[in-house]
């Protein structure tokens, strides 16, 4: 009992205040959690620690987490139409304001979060690098395709045959191999976009180093978008292999940049 109420009020503490000041309220409750008659004054672990927070601080820590929220929740739901054609328009296509709202995120991540103080000198948190080898790999998959398409592009295409276009006229049929990897295209960020939200609270209450997954998956997400936008552009002034060859660069530069991004978050 005594842990599950003192590992509650340390996620408020580290979650409503300041780095340094959260420690110290820590190491003051643990000896006040300790003792069973102080404890039972004690109320829920949120309403000690809520006439600790500064307002003003507080409210600028909830800002900034709504803000880096927006910028993956942007990404992550235009490709899957969830919400509506407006927020494919803004992230993909035609103004695709996709790469300013994973700029932003990214910048906001790297400033709030390395102003915590110095790296953690523990290995990195259980979990971390579990998750950031899985975005890699899904970055890497997508380069894969587009090295498949370059090297056989009717051979990839026809590998599983067709199947049976769920969107538009009965009897429309697709590629399997492009119309699977298109809906994991879609659904990956979606999915992904509510987990960044979770590792963005793991950076704010355990470890500012989780902030390098949602750094790494703001790039994967952004990656997916734009071979998602290559896939269903209507563009024909160029051939095809030139517009997957230039397609292929912005995906490796995109990388790179998260790449860059997720390490220094690491450092």
């Amino acid at each position: 009992m005594k842990r599950d109420y003192m590992t509650r009020l340390e996620g408020w503490a580290r979650w409503m205040l300041p780095p340094q000041e959260a420690e110290e309220v820590i190491a003051d409750y643990r000896d006040i959690v300790a003792d069973e008659e102080l404890r039972r004054g004690l109320g829920k672990p949120r309403e000690v620690i809520a006439p600790l927070a500064t307002k003003k601080a507080y409210r600028v820590w909830l800002a900034v987490y709504a803000v880096m929220a927006v910028c993956v929740l942007l990404i992550g739901h235009s490709g899957a139409g969830v919400l509506n054609w407006e927020v494919y328009r803004l992230c993909v296509s035609p103004c695709h304001l996709g790469p300013v709202f994973a700029l932003a995120g990214t910048a906001l991540a790297l400033v709030w979060f390395r102003r915590q103080g110095e790296r953690p000198k523990t290995p990195l948190p259980k979990g971390l690098a579990a998750v950031l080898a899985l975005l890699l790999a899904w970055t890497g998959l997508i380069f894969l395709y587009h090295w498949a398409l370059l090297r056989d592009m009717d051979g990839f295409i026809n590998m599983w045959g067709t199947t049976e276009y769920l969107i538009g006229p009965p009897g429309r049929t697709v590629s399997r191999s492009v119309y699977y990897f298109q809906i994991a295209l879609c659904y990956l960020p979606l999915l992904t976009s509510f987990l960044a939200l979770y590792w963005l609270v793991k950076a704010r209450v355990s470890d500012r180093r989780w902030a390098a997954a949602y750094i790494l998956a703001l790039a994967a997400m952004l990656v997916s978008l734009e071979t998602m936008a290559w896939m269903t552009s209507m563009e024909i002034s160029n051939p095809i292999e030139v517009a997957l060859r230039a397609n292929l660069v912005k995906c490796g530069v995109i990388a790179a940049a998260g790449l860059a991004g997720a390490g220094v978050a690491l450092c």
